[in-house]
């Protein structure tokens, strides 16, 4: 009750705050003015300019202003923006959920494709990107085969960043926030020759405690962070015709992996405390290369993308998280990347717009993860790798029949060749076996949209959508074990997008049904043993339900947000074995996959340059293990925001999880039957100064 009393007294403060403009007669001059109108936002998410209008399907977009205005400083902070989008970021690895279409809890690869700047993010580890200095971000939901170089199977987030030109500019940032954490940041970018060469840089570092401290220890800063990141574009632009652009990156960050405490039993701690002899730690490079050269003809534009990316990931924690020095864990991930596509695409103006593209990659992973034990007898060892040549061939066109009706369709080939290896070493010595997964896919997609009035455009698409099968490099004891197959999705959706009220409220909703057959999932190894798990393609599932988002722009100084998302996402059919025991998870919740998403913001601007922000984000219940006995009951946090702006400062104080709200990132039990919980984050407040010249 309280937290509902805070929340709507935080609301209402807002609106109070905004009634003086809304009431008070306006000078003449104010009059005058023309209505306030929210204008088209402009996207390229389907490699053709275009507004979300244009888009047959449900995306969403949060530029730079929000981004900056909301705080989000890394992208798991902005898809709770996102109806039925969740990012799992825990210390097993990530993943990108939509629609309730979840992974694997252990698995490399998400079901949602991420891009920056056209280049595939792929790993798992790698989703939870900061968004500083960035241009815009783009959500699509549904399989995007036909558009995108690299297969996505319920989605795509498309990272666009700032394009360097003519205008110079420049941002200094330093934000101090409690648990001892330091953000500090720079951009720069602007001309080295006015309209032929130009320049961006901008570089990041953060340095925190975090919010978990291990009792026995006695140490504070287990679950704490150092990185350092930074990006550089050189952009060339001979003539009207070429537009050529380099871009570099990289990060090194190291983190304390110490956050998963019991819930029950002897070693039970309190929210945000553990007990463990050793203190877990993760170390990340990342580097990034690519370059993309444009050429423009009077109606169509060639784009190429060569790219490179290699990540790096050991980590080491206390595999029973108990004061006894039993022994640890540690895992071992290498990322090697290499991308080239090809895309034409029409620029004109027609009724015909259209898009062809030929992509290809060539991919190693290196993974492997040590079990170091007092016993040696329970001691082992896993070490893989795989090489991976993908080829693709895709395509979408629309064509406008009469005047407000768009036919779209378009066709991917997918043809992938996944070759991996294994050496298993137990006590009795090692086992080395091998695999190969060869697929080939047609993924087709057709969508409908007619606009009613300018106002109101309805759309229908059909797609297809698969995740690629891969390889257990952390538990498999044989080939049997080793390997598994690509599942597949079939998406049917419908929605509306409007605006009203000259442009000032926009609402759009979206309804969906999407079939998922041979689902992968985990399952055990009869006669195994504990911690031997085989990955399959066992079961068939589905998810449906609905996606809303809204904007309210009264007056320019106020704005309000809200979204919605609900996904009722199903196991239709799944018979497998625990305990060497029969089971039939028919009718359960798939895990890692939240009920619901729903947002609710207010901003108000004054003219002298106060400003105040509050958001609501929920996130409903979610099962963490295919047999539905382990979840959290769902939550909402309120985040704060208050500043002031005057000509080129800014400066904000803020307040996330503002009433304290306990919520669970994970929860997952260990052979004795005992609840380990990682806790999400607790309240926590700042400072951020920004310097724009």
């Amino acid at each position: 009750m309280y937290r509902r009393t805070m929340t709507g007294l935080i609301f209402t403060f807002l609106f109070l705050v905004s009634c003086p403009a809304l009431a008070q007669d306006a000078p003449p001059e104010a009059k005058e003015q023309a209505p306030v109108t929210m204008d088209a936002v402009t996207v390229t998410a389907t490699k053709r300019e275009g507004t979300v209008k244009d888009f047959p399907g449900n995306i969403s977009v949060m530029d730079d202003v929000f981004i900056e205005t909301h705080g989000t400083d890394e992208l798991a902070d902005l898809t709770r923006f996102a109806p039925n989008v969740y990012i799992k970021h825990t210390s097993s690895g990530g993943s990108i959920v939509c629609r309730g279409i979840s992974t694997i809890d252990t698995s490399l690869f998400s079901p949602m494709g991420l891009y920056m700047n056209d280049v595939a993010l792929p790993i798992g580890y790698m989703v939870n990107q900061d968004l500083f200095d960035i241009e815009r971000v783009e959500i699509l939901r549904g399989p995007q085969a036909t558009l995108y170089g690299r297969n996505s199977e319920s989605g795509v987030i498309n990272i666009v960043l700032k394009e360097p030109d003519n205008t110079q500019r420049t941002r200094l940032m330093t934000e101090l926030g409690n648990y001892s954490t330091v953000r500090m940041g720079g951009s720069t970018s602007g001309p080295l020759v006015e309209d032929k060469l130009f320049y961006s840089l901008s570089l990041l570092g953060k340095t925190t405690n975090g919010y978990v401290e291990n009792t026995f220890r006695d140490d504070d800063d287990v679950a704490g962070e150092e990185s350092i990141f930074g990006r550089g574009t050189l952009r060339w632009t001979p003539s009207k015709a070429w537009d050529i652009a380099v871009d570099l990156d990289g990060k090194n960050n190291n983190h304390g992996m110490s956050v998963l405490r019991y819930e029950d039993g002897p070693n039970a701690t309190p929210r945000h405390e553990v007990r463990a002899n050793e203190a877990d730690r993760a170390h990340e490079k990342a580097f990034g290369q690519s370059a993309r050269i444009k050429y423009a003809w009077p109606t169509m534009e060639l784009t190429s993308i060569t790219s490179h990316r290699s990540f790096d990931r050991d980590h080491l924690h206390d595999f029973d998280r108990t004061p006894i020095p039993l022994g640890t864990s540690e895992m071992d991930t290498e990322l090697d990347s290499w991308g080239q596509e090809f895309r034409l695409a029409s620029t004109d103006t027609t009724a015909l717009s259209w898009l062809v593209g030929l992509y290809g990659r060539h991919e190693t992973v290196d993974a492997g993860i040590d079990f170091n034990h007092i016993n040696p007898l329970m001691a082992s060892k896993r070490k893989g790798d795989s090489t991976d040549n993908g080829y693709a061939g895709f395509g979408q066109a629309t064509y406008e029949m009469i005047e407000g009706l768009r036919l779209t369709g378009g066709l991917r080939l997918d043809v992938s060749r996944n070759s991996g290896k294994h050496t298993y070493t137990p006590n009795s010595g090692p086992v080395s076996y091998e695999k190969d997964i060869d697929n080939t896919e047609w993924l087709p997609m057709a969508s409908l949209a007619y606009d009613f009035t300018p106002n109101v455009t309805a759309y229908t698409t059909v797609s297809r959508g698969f995740l690629a099968g891969g390889f257990n490099f952390f538990s498999a004891t044989s080939a049997d074990t080793f390997a598994y197959d690509p599942e597949h999705s079939m998406n049917y959706e419908a929605g509306i997008k409007t605006t009203w009220l000259d442009n000032t409220l926009t609402f759009n909703t979206t309804i969906f049904y999407t079939e998922l057959s041979d689902k992968q999932v985990r399952e055990e190894v009869p006669g195994a043993g504990m911690g031997v798990w085989k990955f399959t393609n066992a079961a068939d599932a589905h998810t449906q339900g609905i996606e809303v988002e809204a904007a309210y722009n009264p007056i320019p100084e106020l704005q309000f947000r809200a979204g919605f998302g609900y996904a009722d996402a199903e196991v239709d059919k799944w018979d497998t074995t625990v305990g060497g025991t029969p089971v039939d998870y028919s009718g359960n919740k798939l895990p890692w996959a939240p009920e619901y998403t729903y947002t609710l913001s207010a901003e108000y601007n004054h003219q002298s340059g106060f400003f105040i922000l509050a958001d609501l984000l929920g996130t409903g219940e979610q099962y963490f293990d295919a047999a539905n006995t382990i979840k959290d009951d769902g939550y909402q946090t309120v985040n704060l925001r208050v500043g002031y702006q005057v000509k080129d400062i800014e400066i904000a104080l803020w307040c996330d999880n503002l009433l304290d709200e306990e919520y669970a990132n994970k929860k997952v039990k260990n052979g004795a039957g005992l609840t380990l919980v990682e806790d999400g984050a607790p309240r926590t407040f700042g400072l951020t100064a920004n310097w724009r010249f």
